[in-house]
């Protein structure tokens, strides 16, 4: 049973994980509240892969199935690097809608 729901949650991770890519991959051109809703979504889905790590971690033994654990890894990696990339994006979009104070004139 907890095989299954193991497995269950690792295919859900990565779905997630896709999903994600996909987004953020489209969200190029999209305004600063999508991207920061977005990233939201990007830090609760990241909270879904370290509970499931956490979960492997704690209801198997430390031997057992090593290529999971690598790829439990490698998924938590791939979102952290996903959650970079968006921060980035929201962080210069941010930048580029503040208006500068060039912009005002005094005369």
């Amino acid at each position: 049973m907890q095989n299954t729901l193991v497995d269950f949650c690792i295919a859900i991770s990565w779905a997630l994980l896709v999903l994600s890519a996909c987004l953020v991959l489209f969200s190029k051109y999209k305004h600063t509240d999508f991207k920061q809703r977005l990233f939201k979504f990007l830090n609760s889905v990241l909270v879904i892969h370290i509970a499931t790590i956490t979960f492997y971690l704690t209801h198997f033994k430390a031997d057992s199935l090593m290529t999971l654990k690598t790829n439990l890894w490698v998924l938590i990696a791939l979102q952290i690097a996903l959650n970079i990339t968006c921060f980035m994006s929201v962080k210069r979009r941010k930048a580029k809608t503040r208006p500068s104070l060039d912009s005002f004139s005094m005369d």
